[in-house]
């Protein structure tokens, strides 16, 4: 049986990010909404910023997990892999909802935390099948380690 177009993979991991994404975003609706009520910390950017640059972001995520399971499809790193992407969109999908849906900054914080290993790791098993999948989640950790600097100065400013 011939592999699935390429194509069609990944505009179905890079729908399956965004789904995810969404679906935080839907569920934490109203926290959303609360939000804008904090006391922010410094370099906190305007609102439009976020939903402009995690959309980017889970492009990059998606498209590099469909680079990583053409490339690692049935080998033990590409196993490993996918367990570590799905690792990694639990944490960025709970995180939300810890964040903006209920509100518990400090574990958040704690949290996003564990968001940023878990990137870490997926980027360091990414790089084994794929370094342009490996380069595509950097600005993804890059953002990652801002949004805590942002939840730490919200739970601060706030808590």
């Amino acid at each position: 049986m011939d592999k699935p177009d390429f194509r069609k993979q990944a505009a179905f991991w890079i729908g399956f990010s965004l789904a995810v994404g969404g679906a935080a975003t839907f569920l934490t609706r109203k926290g959303l909404a609360q939000f804008d009520l904090l006391q922010m910390p410094a370099l906190t950017p305007p609102r439009i910023v976020f939903p402009i640059a995690w959309s980017i972001l889970l492009i990059l995520i998606g498209l590099g997990f469909a680079l990583v399971r053409r490339k690692g499809d049935g080998t033990a790193a590409g196993e490993r892999a996918e367990i570590a992407y799905a690792v990694q969109m639990t944490f960025f999908f709970c995180w939300m909802i810890w964040f903006f849906g209920l509100g518990w900054y400090g574990f958040s914080a704690l949290w996003l935390v564990g968001l940023i290993v878990s990137v870490i790791a997926m980027t360091a098993l990414y790089r084994r099948i794929s370094r342009t999948a490996a380069w595509m989640q950097v600005p993804y950790l890059l953002w990652c380690c801002f949004a805590l600097y942002l939840n730490i100065g919200v739970w601060r400013l706030n808590g």
